[in-house]
């Protein structure tokens, strides 16, 4: 898997939310972080529905039909869609906080994702998020390396799905409809 520049990853993500609206007023750090638990819950429950990317369909289609609608019937809403969806949002609070990634130490958490349901793992992503004592920053950086490794646990290339969604999302509406 191709291997992500974060820092310029940052500022794109957090950019393309700032010209979408998402920072018209300042957001406090819970409402960032509750925004990415609606996106782990949203990755649930595409896998409870089964709601699975379609590689095969995306690349027949693709150039034949608009990229958008590509996009939309072959891999919007899908696990690894939802999953680049929580990737966007941890390094929008990343470039909203002016977090340096090349000058924090690497993050040595383990999981044995494997090991654990797809439910569990969601859960530990967001304990591990909630934990107030530990800095915002080493909590967006543990979000970005958990969600990395439950995604090539998952057989998910997530460079690709971020790459495609941010993508999508440069020509949504403000807010992309949403009031928040």
């Amino acid at each position: 898997m191709e291997k992500l520049n974060y820092n310029k990853l940052a500022v794109k993500a957090h950019q393309n939310a700032v010209n979408h609206g998402f920072w018209e007023e300042k957001n406090s750090t819970e409402h960032c972080l509750m925004l990415i638990v609606t996106e782990i819950s949203e990755a649930v429950e595409a896998h409870r529905n089964g709601k699975i990317h379609d590689f095969e369909a995306f690349d027949k289609y693709n150039g034949g039909i608009s990229d958008e609608e590509c996009f939309e019937r072959f891999i919007k809403d899908s696990v690894a869609d939802e999953m680049a969806d929580v990737a966007i949002r941890l390094f929008d609070l990343a470039g909203a906080w002016g977090i340096d990634f090349d000058k924090m130490q690497p993050c040595r958490y383990f999981r044995a994702f494997d090991k654990f349901s797809f439910t569990e793992n969601a859960f530990g992503l967001v304990k591990g998020l909630s934990r107030t004592q530990i800095a915002i920053e080493k909590r967006v950086q543990f979000g970005i390396a958990y969600v990395f490794e439950w995604a090539k646990s998952l057989h998910v290339n997530l460079p690709w799905h971020i790459n495609a969604k941010m993508k999508y999302n440069e020509n949504r509406p403000p807010k992309h409809g949403k009031l928040y």
